[in-house]
């Protein structure tokens, strides 16, 4: 367990890009994930070449590196008309703006089936990434990210998630994970047992070589709830132990991990990544 964790926490870029490296630092961060766009609605803020050199420098100064965008909540690649019209035209133009001023990984959520079934939503969501990885440029790759379940969620399975990269031929393609949306779907990470279990089912399910981020978050819900309710570290149903699991594990502990966890304030943010790096060990 020597490599050195990559920990970080979802900071906004809405004063720019190398403020958000400035953030990152204040709170001991050495990666960090953020919003491409509003991420309640649609609106993209312009990023300037000069922008986007200050924030490549900045990176190499400071040694913050593979940074995670996420879409917006209101994209829904499983969703059908003009659901389905609005997360392709954003899901091309965010790999594109992603790949421009990082050139790392791009989460974003499977979506909904909007009532029409798993497998209906399933196959919406391999329609959407056929029609837009062709017609997208740039190398950022776009991340999957594991569901709770919750209501029509789609992508709370590893063979879900499986299919769909199945059915998409472009290595462009990964997954992120998110510890409280894999505890409520049903997989127990208070144990490192649990955690390797789990692990295994993924490498089975979709190859770990896929798989290139993870959200760590506390679950406020139970095992098996398939409630998307996320809780500080320590401090919920996974607890403190779990989260140990987690961090010690060999495979998860080589990603880039990003907390997710309630705050009011971004600088709460170094206290939970100060307990992260004590429980890695």
């Amino acid at each position: 367990m020597s490599a050195e964790l990559r920990i970080g926490a979802h900071l906004s870029i809405s004063q720019g890009l190398p403020k958000a490296i400035e953030m990152a630092v204040e709170i001991g961060a050495n990666t960090f994930a953020y919003f491409t766009r509003n991420p309640r609605g649609g609106a993209a803020r312009t990023i300037t070449p000069a922008e986007i050199e200050a924030f490549v420098a900045a990176k190499e100064r400071t040694d913050v590196r593979d940074t995670v965008g996420h879409l917006p909540y209101t994209v829904n690649p499983a969703g059908k008309d003009r659901v389905a019209e609005f997360a392709r035209m954003v899901l091309r133009e965010d790999i594109e703006r992603a790949s421009a001023f990082t050139g790392e990984f791009l989460n974003f959520h499977p979506g909904s089936h909007q009532g029409d079934g798993p497998e209906e939503g399933v196959a919406r969501l391999v329609a959407t990434l056929r029609d837009v990885m062709p017609k997208a440029s740039g190398d950022a790759m776009l991340l999957i990210e594991t569901m709770s379940g919750q209501g029509s969620e789609v992508g709370a399975t590893f063979a879900q998630i499986r299919e769909v990269i199945d059915a998409v031929p472009d290595p462009r393609l990964g997954v992120c994970l998110d510890s409280c949306h894999l505890f409520a779907a049903g997989y127990d990470l208070r144990t490192p047992d649990g955690v390797a279990a789990m692990v295994r089912d993924l490498e089975d399910a979709v190859g770990l070589s896929r798989v290139r981020a993870m959200h760590l978050n506390d679950s406020k819900q139970p095992l098996g709830s398939h409630r998307d309710r996320h809780e500080k570290l320590g401090q919920g149903q996974i607890g403190r132990d779990g989260i140990r699991a987690i961090l010690r594990n060999e495979f998860l502990r080589t990603l880039p991990i990003v907390l997710e966890t309630p705050i009011d304030d971004y600088r709460e943010y170094a206290g939970e990544i100060q307990v992260a790096r004590e429980l890695a060990g």
